[in-house]
């Protein structure tokens, strides 16, 4: 059996290459942050909308400046979520699993808190628009919970 030795490094390359690593994952862990930003602005977004949307008499009418004001926070958001997003060029697995994690609970615990809210007649006609923002507020609960993880990591 053969061995093939290399030299060991000095101290000045391992200290080298540790402040490199160090700084790769200082790096990450930024990126990680900015993850958890994006998921507590997109629940600040889907709020918004609920808000405008509870302050009219009649949900299912709309009125003249809530039309422009839903689209206004939807692109402004949106335009806000593309550029944050472009900007993260690396990430760790657990912080994109607990992203993905969170936009598919929010997905499933928003059909079913709509489908609650329909079917117990919350939003029947005559309800006032309120009711909307409550449900929104308790639909967006599995988007805050996993900013939360991501932004604590």
């Amino acid at each position: 059996m053969q061995f093939v030795s290399e030299p060991a490094p000095t101290q000045r390359d391992a200290q080298a290459a540790l402040a490199e690593a160090n700084n790769q994952a200082g790096r990450v862990r930024r990126a990680d942050h900015q993850l958890g930003w994006i998921v507590l602005a997109t629940a600040v977004i889907y709020l918004a909308v609920a808000v405008v949307v509870s302050t009219l008499p009649d949900p299912r009418q709309g009125g003249p400046v809530a039309g422009p004001a839903i689209l206004a926070i939807l692109l402004v958001g949106l335009v806000g979520l593309v550029y944050v997003f472009s900007r993260i060029r690396a990430y760790s697995r657990a912080a994109i699993s607990l992203y993905f994690g969170a936009i598919v609970a929010f997905s499933l615990w928003n059909g079913i808190v709509v489908g609650v809210s329909i079917a117990s007649r919350w939003w029947a006609s005559g309800q006032p628009g309120y009711h909307f923002g409550i449900s929104a507020a308790v639909a967006v609960i599995p988007l805050l919970v996993a900013a939360r993880l991501i932004l604590r990591r």
